[in-house]
């Protein structure tokens, strides 16, 4: 998996956005995490596993967007609902991403390999067609290892095993949903499940700033304005010649 990569954004391809679904059957999990930093909770997924969306099926739907002679979309069915369907959202004959259906045809999972590498980088969950939770894996280890949680589709939590060792170590809020840049994270440096340290991302950045610019030398005063130029002294008029006896020129 490259850790450059990004998810490719596939305009014409809007449509099929909502239909990234995941599935993960989970036989190894990390300790602490829903109840907060320090309190015991229910146990965090770490393998990834796909979930079974039989595309190969008699009964699937195929769709060749491209006119390419491959399949993109593939629709499978159960009578005449759709339990799940793949996605090949880059032409390239490989399946990226998956939806799971709920019986009222909402949402309820979603798979999905952003950097195209054949492996799931995320799995989100979803109640009632609204996104209560992605489970993701981002460090290359092929483990998840953080899980945000969601209210009304709105980022209000995140959990982190930051190293690797099978326990959530990090734990992350958005005072502000509008500013996600803005966490505040508490971090358990020692292992004991509970955090040492609490880092307030955006005020200490401020606070930083602030004192960056108290130190700073003042700034220089202005340069004084140039001295007038010495006044000019008019030339006396020119000699017209001389003047007659009675004072007339």
């Amino acid at each position: 998996m490259n850790s450059s990569a990004k998810p490719r954004s596939v305009s014409r391809w809007l449509s099929l956005a909502p239909l990234l679904v995941v599935g993960v059957a989970c036989s190894q999990s990390v300790s602490l995490g829903a109840g907060g930093p320090g309190q015991a909770s229910d146990a965090r997924p770490i393998e990834i596993k796909h979930d079974p969306c039989d595309v190969e099926s008699k009964s699937a739907v195929r769709v060749d967007a491209n006119n390419d002679g491959k399949s993109e979309i593939t629709r499978v069915m159960s009578g005449s609902r759709e339990v799940c369907r793949a996605v090949d959202l880059n032409f390239d004959g490989r399946m990226d991403s998956y939806v799971y259906l709920d019986d009222q045809g909402q949402m309820r999972r979603r798979e999905s390999d952003f950097d195209r590498d054949g492996v799931i980088d995320e799995i989100a969950t979803f109640q009632g067609g609204k996104l209560v939770r992605k489970d993701r894996e981002t460090n290359l280890d092929g483990k998840l290892d953080t899980w945000d949680f969601y209210q009304n589709d709105v980022l209000v939590r995140r959990e982190r095993d930051s190293n690797a060792d099978g326990r959530v170590d990090q734990w992350w809020s958005f005072p502000d949903p509008a500013k996600l840049e803005c966490a505040v994270v508490e971090t358990d440096a020692d292992g004991d499940g509970k955090p040492d340290t609490r880092q307030d991302v955006c005020k200490e950045r401020e606070a930083s700033q602030a004192a960056a610019s108290a130190a700073a030398p003042p700034a220089p005063p202005p340069p004084a304005p140039p001295s007038s130029a010495a006044p000019t002294v008019a030339s006396p008029p020119a000699d017209a010649g001389p003047s007659d006896s009675g004072g007339r020129k």
